[in-house]
């Protein structure tokens, strides 16, 4: 009975040990950064952000929180987003609010790999020739991933999003489809507030 009880408190003590270990670097952190629109065409795209560099972009800010585990972190984030894109249609420019829960992997303590859904609820889209157009559903699923550099609580990324439900057009669009699906560039600064100290 001894011998058990002592497993036990042993068993409960290492299992307390590791998930303080485990949850070291978790905490809340605010982030913001420029957004890219891109509309498939990454040479254009790139040759257009030196030549054009205000067109198609735009900007985001919101907070997130990261569960740490060793080399692994589950990091949802509450983002609002500011963005347009040009189309020989006429320019849309839209405003949502996006829910990316995502995995990160840590290579070298300060490179991150990043990778997971994305959740959208636009709130806002405004179309110059409204005619054009049709308003799509508020709601909407994606997917972002990217790369990271953290030193400290600061950290710098740059992710691709790819949005799975179509923007519709009236007329055939530039890329010449009845449908048009949103992807962006996503350049990132984050701060994560640091923990209590005991």
């Amino acid at each position: 009975m001894k011998l058990k009880l002592v497993f036990l408190s042993l068993l409960f003590f290492g299992s307390f040990s590791f998930l303080t270990q485990a949850q070291q670097g978790s905490g809340f952190g605010i982030k913001g950064g420029l957004n890219y629109n891109t509309s498939g065409k990454y040479f254009k795209d790139a040759e257009n952000i030196f030549t054009k560099p205000g067109e198609n972009m735009g900007y985001h800010f919101g907070v997130f929180y990261q569960l740490t585990s060793f080399d692994l972190a589950l990091r949802p984030e509450l983002i609002f987003t500011n963005t347009e894109f040009e189309t020989t249609l006429g320019k849309v420019n839209y405003q949502k609010f996006d829910l990316p829960i995502l995995v990160k992997m840590n290579f070298f303590k300060i490179i991150s790999f990043q990778a997971g859904p994305s959740f959208h609820y636009t709130v806002k889209e405004k179309f110059s020739i409204p005619e054009n157009f049709q308003p799509t559903d508020p709601f909407g699923l994606g997917f972002q991933l990217g790369l990271g550099v953290n030193i400290g609580p600061v950290g710098l990324d740059l992710r691709f999003e790819r949005e799975l439900n179509d923007r519709k057009f009236t007329f055939d669009n530039v890329l010449g489809k009845e449908d048009f699906k949103s992807q962006q560039l996503i350049l990132g600064a984050s701060f994560k507030i640091p923990g209590k100290k005991k």
